[in-house]
């Protein structure tokens, strides 16, 4: 009885934190920041910079429909590359996680350049997406470490409902090349499959999936509604790339940008990268995540995460040894001067 007054207390709680969080607040005010200056044979040499040379198919829709394990069904949208008469090769899998009231839909300019890449890209929506009422109705009804356990149960999911996947749409992946990626909450989502938890008193949200090679977190967040915490990295293995900008900040959240690197910086040494970009923010202006911000595109950002994300693919999912060196020499934050500032550890 205790017990279950104590999660209805906290579920009110969090319904009174998502209602301030949805009125808004103060914006907070940002650091100066800088352009990107760099001159055109300086940005040509930069490892996947530019898009790839695969076509791209139309936007595949699917869903895995509820059964005995799984009591409600998951919509999924496939990116994937064209495959010509001669290509009979399995693609690398990126399983991508959106943001907390976002949707699979709302990220084309990050997904299709991987996809251009050759990596096929399946993005769930998650029972806190689609809209605002429906990320608020489910975040009361199972409490937000019941979201955070359904996230990762969605990813889990698809993994196993790959073969069924690839039946579908006539593609083949390759299940020994798997990365899973997420923007802002989806990011978490993301991290969790490195060893990052979500904890209350009475319940610790952990998964280990030997299937995952490679986490990609973009702007992930700091401490979040109490079950995300200081403590929730500090077991996070790499390989992880960590992105995050200047203007990362949000009133309610995290007032200071830095707050994104709480992943980063207590997290286990070795195969854990960050990128830090000079006045980018939590959305890239409106490129990512929420389309309909009244905010301008922050494009020469959005050209680095692509960039970064792409060597860190590289090297950890294909075995690059160029993108590695690459990757791990930090020279990328010279070459644009200090505004996509790279790090590792």
């Amino acid at each position: 009885m205790a017990r279950f007054f104590g999660q209805a207390v906290r579920r009110l709680s969090l319904a009174a934190l998502i209602f301030l969080v949805a009125c808004g607040g103060e914006p907070p005010v940002l650091p100066a920041a800088k352009p990107l200056t760099m001159e055109k044979a300086v940005a040509a040499s930069i490892p996947y910079i530019t898009p790839g040379s695969h076509n791209i198919t139309s936007p595949v829709e699917q869903t895995l429909a509820a059964d005995e394990k799984y009591s409600y069904a998951l919509p999924l949208r496939l990116l994937l590359p064209e495959k010509g008469d001669s290509d009979d090769k399995a693609w690398p899998v990126i399983v991508f996680s959106h943001g907390n009231w976002s949707d699979a839909d709302r990220y084309e300019p990050l997904l299709r350049f991987w996809v251009s890449h050759g990596y096929a890209v399946i993005a769930p929506t998650h029972l806190d997406g689609r809209s605002m009422a429906r990320g608020i109705f489910n975040s009361l009804r199972y409490g937000q470490l019941g979201l955070i356990r359904a996230r990762v149960e969605d990813v889990q999911r698809i993994l196993d409902s790959l073969s069924a996947i690839e039946r579908r749409t006539q593609a083949s992946f390759d299940r020994t090349r798997i990365a899973v990626a997420g923007h802002s909450f989806g990011a978490f989502t993301a991290q969790q499959f490195a060893g990052a938890i979500a904890s209350d008193e009475d319940e610790v949200v952990a998964v280990s999936d030997p299937r995952v090679r490679a986490v990609i977190a973009v702007s992930p967040p700091g401490p979040m509604f109490d079950v995300i915490h200081d403590k929730s990295w500090v077991d996070m293995r790499g390989p992880v790339l960590t992105t995050t900008g200047t203007w990362d900040s949000n009133p309610q959240f995290w007032p200071d940008w830095r707050m994104h690197l709480m992943s980063y910086e207590p997290a286990q040494a070795g195969g854990q990268y960050s990128l830090v970009i000079d006045g980018a923010d939590h959305y890239l202006g409106n490129l990512i995540c929420r389309p309909e911000r009244e905010e301008a595109p922050q494009h020469d950002a959005l050209r680095m995460v692509n960039a970064v994300s792409l060597q860190f693919l590289a090297a950890y999912l294909n075995d690059d040894a160029k993108a590695m060196a690459y990757l791990k020499s930090g020279v990328l934050t010279e070459q644009t001067s200090g505004f996509a500032q790279v790090e590792s550890r």
